[in-house]
């Protein structure tokens, strides 16, 4: 078969970013390693092509000229209005071919979108993907593929970067995954829908190879794209310390980011092996500095450490702190944003993003705000500025002071006057050195090109105001390492993006302010999915389930979805009225299971044999939340909203 993988762009605000920031010679910012890593798990035999719009502009052209058995559509968060857009244009050619749709965007799809899909993909695709090309090839194509078992890390094989092997070096930077899954339990994030809540771990030398792989190709950059990358820190200590012996072999060795939590201050061997390696920049979920905002947030880590502290701890390493702040909780109002200044100053922060806070669909925020009515449905234009506007009502700021103020805060801090005693506090502070040899950093030969690039934007593109600043770091760096003026470049370029992008930000949030004046969001029902009652007693709910399943049906997949089935068929028949599982209402949710094992397959499914042994007396470890959050998937995005047949 010919299979499309097509990674959207539309109106992204990296392009429009990268196109400020010239010297870059970047064309686009990440490469599309959803699609790649599709890529990897599509058996031998097919014709596999991969389309990034970010790099290659709309797909329009190549499916109206070409003919696909397969166009499969990778959906970020951002980008669900122009798969949209995408998925009209293939319904106008005669839907030539098999539509289908995945990505950790799947849960802010349009139904829309849903109805156009051929095929959906829920979670994690390593079992999914596969069964799908059999199943079509054999005409019994279904629907709705999900992931019920995390697949082991061990078995996920490297993505197919081969495909694009020539369009590497335009790109910014390339990614590597090396874990899965967060411990964490913060009330607005969704990562657990697609990831869970168990941390997954990659084999060290497969994370090292991909690494290898992108670097032969010309990575300039490599983002290890972990929600946690340090979460298990045996772990990533092992990969850091290999990880800079390689680098110090390549003939220019190349920087890393990443995300990790504020925790990682309180650990000075890690930072230090972040140093040895380059690691350049970590991306932290600060949120905010209010005791108050973090509980409502459930944001317990970084509850029990100073924020300041933490990256006044972290940045002496020469590792920059991107911040990520959130404004929006019940308790911020206005002097949110005065906060909010303050810390970036007291921290010496030279790179933040400072985003409305947003309440994903099944998260518990979600749950709370839709239950006190207080859920905004974002028409298809806007699913993809979520970044700049909210889905929800705040409690002391309106929805267009929120926006405003964010604009405001953008403009305010992206000033030259205000980043400068931020970046020159950054440059002071570095007193860590690498405790190996550095390695073959870029030669100023191999950087002619961007460093041409860089002073004719400096000399003719810029303001005097920032051309000032940029010399005025460059002095201090200068004068402190001369080793810093790199990391000096560095801030100076970020900057140069923070500013770009919080001027275009600011502008469309004071657009849709001003269409929110006009025309308010309306507030969805406060009916949930699924009950309160029914999630209070989940544990009882779901143990009883398996303990009535676990006898008579051995593999794990097979197993889990039965559960579901079952709870989604009690919940048909009971959700409404649901108090409490009394023996009335447990003998008909074991009449649920045994209607839901009859509707299964007889066969099994093609999964493995389980690793491990699951117990037949009890659930395992972290079943029930792991089911309730895939029960809650199935009713509000399979099932709900008319959007599909289960």
């Amino acid at each position: 078969m010919r299979i499309l993988l097509v990674s959207p762009g539309g109106e992204d605000l990296n392009l429009m970013v990268l196109e400020q920031v010239p010297y870059l010679l970047s064309d686009a910012f990440f490469a599309p390693h959803a699609c790649a890593a599709v890529a990897a798990l599509t058996p031998a035999g097919h014709d596999l092509t991969i389309h990034d719009e970010h790099l290659h502009g709309p797909v329009d052209g190549r499916l109206s000229a070409e003919k696909y058995d397969v166009v499969g559509i990778s959906v970020l968060s951002n980008q669900v209005g122009r798969s949209l857009e995408i998925a009209k244009l293939f319904q106008e050619l005669g839907r030539p071919g098999q539509l289908v749709v995945g990505g950790v965007g799947t849960s802010h799809m349009s139904p829309r979108l849903f109805q156009l899909a051929d095929a959906v993909f829920i979670g994690e695709a390593e079992e999914t993907w596969p069964r799908y090309l059999q199943d079509l090839d054999a005409g019994v194509a279904q629907r709705v593929y999900r992931n019920m078992v995390r697949p082991d890390m061990a078995r996920v094989p490297r993505p197919r970067w081969d495909l694009i092997q020539g369009d590497i070096p335009r790109y910014s930077s390339a990614s590597v995954q090396t874990s899965r899954g967060c411990p964490h339990d913060c009330s607005f994030c969704d990562v657990i829908y697609t990831f869970g809540r168990r941390l997954r771990v990659k084999p060290v030398e497969q994370v090292l190879q991909e690494v290898r792989d992108l670097e032969r190709m010309g990575a300039k950059l490599i983002y290890f794209a972990d929600d946690n990358f340090a979460a298990d820190r045996a772990y990533v200590k092992e990969l850091l310390r290999r990880l800079a012996e390689m680098n110090r072999a390549f003939e220019t060795q190349l920087g890393f980011m990443t995300q990790v939590d504020l925790t990682v201050a309180q650990d000075p061997e890690l930072l230090q092996l972040m140093l040895d390696a380059n690691l350049v920049e970590v991306q932290i979920g600060v949120e905010s500095v209010s005791g108050d905002a973090l509980k409502e947030m459930n944001k317990q880590q970084n509850r029990r450490i100073d924020p300041v502290q933490a990256v006044r701890t972290i940045q002496p390493y020469g590792i920059v702190v991107l911040a990520h702040m959130i404004v929006g909780t019940d308790s911020d109002g206005p002097e949110a944003f005065d906060r909010v200044e303050r810390f970036l100053r007291e921290a010496n922060i030279v790179h933040h993003l400072c985003h409305p806070l947003m309440a994903p669909p099944g998260t518990r925020l979600w749950y709370l705000l839709k239950r006190q009515g207080r859920v905004i449905d974002p028409p298809d234009d806007l699913r993809d500025l979520m970044d700049v506007t909210t889905n929800i009502v705040p409690a002391r700021l309106s929805r267009v002071e929120l926006m405003e103020g964010l604009a405001d805060h953008w403009e305010r801090v992206t000033t030259p006057e205000h980043w400068l005693p931020r970046a020159l506090g950054f440059i002071e502070g570095v007193t860590h050195q690498p405790s190996v040899v550095p390695g073959n950093l870029p030669s100023p030969w191999k950087m002619r090109h961007m460093m041409a690039a860089m002073t004719r934007h400096l000399m003719f593109r810029v303001p005097a105001e920032q051309r000032r600043a940029f010399f005025a770091l460059m002095k201090a760096a200068g004068g402190k390492d001369r080793a810093l003026i790199p990391r000096a470049i560095f801030l100076w370029t970020f900057f140069a993006m923070e500013e770009a992008q919080s001027r275009i930000a600011a502008s469309w949030a004071r657009r849709l302010a001003r269409r929110e004046r006009v025309a308010p969001g309306a507030p969805q029902s406060p009916e949930v999915p699924i009950p309160e009652a029914v999630r209070d007693s989940a544990r009882e709910i779901f143990a009883a389930a398996y303990l009535r399943l676990r006898p008579r049906v051995a593999r794990r997949e097979r197993l889990y979805r039965a559960v579901v089935e079952a709870v989604l068929d009690y919940l048909e028949r009971f959700g409404s009225t649901f108090e409490t599982l009394d023996a009335d209402q447990r003998e008909a949710l074991l009449a649920s299971c045994d209607r839901a094992l009859a509707r299964l397959p007889h066969k099994e499914d093609g999964q493995s044999a389980d690793a491990e042994a699951l117990p037949a007396d009890r659930p395992p470890a972290g079943f029930t939340r792991e089911l309730l959050d895939t029960l809650d998937r199935e009713v509000r995005v399979i099932r709900g909203e008319g959007r599909v047949d289960g």
